[in-house]
């Protein structure tokens, strides 16, 4: 999907900038705290619904402002132009796509995007959720079952959760059992599959930027010996003491080992950020080839904590993902990327094109 016009209106220190970027390489150059990642921040919000710099979308509108809107023109690859936009206020936010109201998962099909930034590290040093977000947006993409299966599970786990804390009998815990159940199960199936196909290309990356062999082993929520239904049955009483169900593909865990270690153990920070970097792409080469789609990629401030061989490496792997690429930078030539570009200057709130 290749993005053809960027609107931001009232988005952090952007008061308004249009953009219309090189389908394959966009460089965002700019002092620090010009607005440069704001740009990034406007692509991914309307690629994800959310932002990667703040838990609270009111906090990405612009100072003394009520609202902020984005707007988006994507297009694939000889198809059909889509319009998408995102309007967000203190208490709510709009989605739109082709004129329509949509929800973020609307956004997250239109628009498929990826980022690395300067906290990627957290992939791999952070805790289970961020691996299990990371997993589930290839698992989107590329497992239509899991787009049915995914909020069903959480209507249901929410319920149970809700009868949990208000101390309600067995049976009316149970009572949310079998469509938790029922979607829990295709939620696992779709993430194993999906992981299955796409482990050679996320070991054949993280070896590129690396040189370390890489492996993964994904873990259910619950115990390897039990069927879900019964792991269930056997967490109720810790269930009701902690006021949640414990068991279940929101427990689930992505493992990471580089060299037969731990990666969060056996790397240090910098090659932490290459092997999450890795992940990343490796999982952005597998949804393009499985998809048969272009996605877009963000890449913020890209040389912190790497070296020149490193940052090359990383480089390498970005321009042969074949994706539309936008990456921050204090001055263009900084990066050493070869080819063909469009670069952007961020100044003081305002956008420019340099070339």
């Amino acid at each position: 999907m290749c993005l053809l016009e960027l609107r931001i209106e009232r988005l952090r220190c952007l008061d308004a900038a249009t953009l219309e970027p090189d389908p394959r390489l966009n460089v965002i150059a700019g002092a620090n705290g010009a607005g440069k990642t704001t740009v990034l921040e406007a692509i991914y919000l309307l690629g994800r619904g959310r932002s990667f710099r703040a838990p609270r979308l009111s906090a990405v509108i612009q100072t003394g402002q009520d609202r902020a809107n984005l707007f988006a023109r994507v297009q694939e690859e000889g198809a059909t132009e889509h319009r998408v936009g995102l309007a967000i206020e203190r208490s709510r936010s709009e989605v739109r796509v082709d004129g329509s109201a949509g929800t973020s998962a609307d956004l997250v099909g239109a628009l498929p995007v990826q980022l690395i930034d300067p906290q990627i590290h957290e992939l791999i040093q952070g805790g289970p959720g961020e691996r299990r977000r990371f997993l589930d947006w290839g698992v989107f993409h590329v497992k239509h079952e899991f787009r049915l299966a995914w909020p069903r599970f959480r209507r249901a786990l929410a319920q149970r959760n809700a009868a949990l804390r208000q101390g309600l009998p067995a049976n009316a815990v149970g009572a949310w059992d079998q469509d938790l159940l029922e979607a829990a199960l295709v939620v696992d199936a779709s993430r194993r599959a999906y992981l299955d196909a796409a482990v050679p290309l996320l070991a054949e990356t993280a070896e590129q930027l690396l040189d370390l062999p890489a492996s993964f082993e994904f873990r259910s929520g619950w115990p390897r010996d039990k069927a879900l239904e019964e792991a269930l049955r056997d967490s109720l009483e810790r269930d009701r003491a902690m006021g949640s169900t414990q068991v279940g593909p929101h427990r689930a865990e992505l493992l990471v080992s580089v060299d037969s270690h731990p990666a969060r153990h056996r790397l240090s920070r910098g090659q932490q950020k290459l092997c999450a970097a890795a992940l990343v792409l490796g999982q952005g080469r597998f949804v393009r080839k499985a998809m048969n789609r272009e996605l877009t990629l963000l890449v913020d401030e890209p040389a912190a904590e790497l070296d020149s061989d490193h940052l090359g490496r990383l480089f390498d792997a970005i321009q042969t993902l074949g994706a539309q690429v936008f990456i921050t930078a204090l001055e263009p030539d900084a990066l050493g990327i070869s080819g063909e570009s469009r670069v952007f200057h961020v100044e003081r709130g305002e956008v420019g094109i340099l070339v």
